[in-house]
C-alpha cells in the first residue's frame, strides 16, 4: 500500500489502514521510543499511546512532509512525555547526578562525589551542577526541578543528562541542529541551577 493510499485509508478509519500503520511502522516508533526511556515494558505502553495520538490526529497529517516523519515526532513526544511525567525510579537521586560537563554543554568525565569542580568558566556554566545539590541539604529531587523548566530546556536535559543520549542523537529526536542543542543544553543548566538556588 502506497503512502497516499494508507494515509487515505486512515482518514477514512479503515481499519486494514490501521493494522498496515502499526505492520509498516510499529517497529521503528518503538525503537525511537526505546532508546529514550530505555525500558522494554514502558516503551511498549508509550507506543500504545503513540498509537492512539496517531489515530486521534491523522486529520491534522500535513502531505508536505512524510508520514514517516511526521510518526517519528509522535514517538518521540509520546516518549518525553513519559519522561516528565514518571516518579520512579525514574525520579534521578540527586547525588547521583555526577557528570562534568564543559561550558560548551559537553559531556567530558564522570565523576566521583569527591571530584573537584570546574571553576575555569567564568559564568560557572561548566561545574558540576550535583555539586549544587551536594553542597546544598534538599529532598527535592533533579527530575522534579527539571520538570519545572521551559519544556524545550527540559527536553533536552532530560535526553542528555538523564536519558545520556549523545548530542547527535538528541538533535535528531528534537529535530534541532547539534550547534543548538549544545545552545540549548548549555541554558538548560544554567536555568537548572538557578531553579536549584530557589528552591532551597
Amino acid at each position: 500500500m502506497s503512502e497516499s493510499r494508507l494515509v487515505d485509508g486512515l482518514l477514512n478509519h479503515n481499519d486494514v489502514a490501521f493494522e498496515t500503520l502499526v505492520r509498516e511502522y510499529g517497529g521503528a516508533m518503538y525503537g525511537v521510543i526505546l532508546a529514550i526511556v530505555n525500558n522494554p515494558p514502558d516503551a511498549q505502553d508509550c507506543l500504545q499511546k503513540a498509537f492512539v495520538q496517531v489515530f486521534e490526529n491523522i486529520q491534522s497529517f500535513r502531505r508536505d512532509s512524510s508520514l514517516k516523519t511526521w510518526l517519528h515526532r509522535i514517538a518521540v513526544n509520546a516518549a518525553l512525555m513519559l519522561l516528565r511525567s514518571q516518579k520512579r525510579h525514574k525520579t534521578v537521586a540527586l547525588e547521583d547526578y555526577s557528570q562534568h560537563y564543559n561550558k560548551y554543554g559537553e559531556r567530558t568525565v564522570f565523576a566521583t562525589h569527591t571530584a573537584h569542580i570546574d571553576t575555569d568558566s567564568a559564568d560557572g556554566s561548566g561545574n558540576n551542577i550535583e555539586q549544587l545539590f551536594e553542597r546544598n541539604e534538599t529532598k527535592t529531587t533533579l527530575h522534579q526541578l527539571i520538570c519545572q523548566l521551559p519544556e524545550k530546556y527540559c527536553n533536552v536535559l532530560l535526553l542528555r543528562d538523564i536519558q545520556g543520549l549523545s548530542t547527535k542523537e538528541t538533535s535528531v529526536y528534537l529535530d534541532l541542529s547539534e550547534a543548538v542543542v549544545k545552545t540549548q543544553l548549555h541554558r538548560a543548566r544554567l536555568f537548572l541551577k538557578a531553579a536549584f538556588l530557589k528552591a532551597k
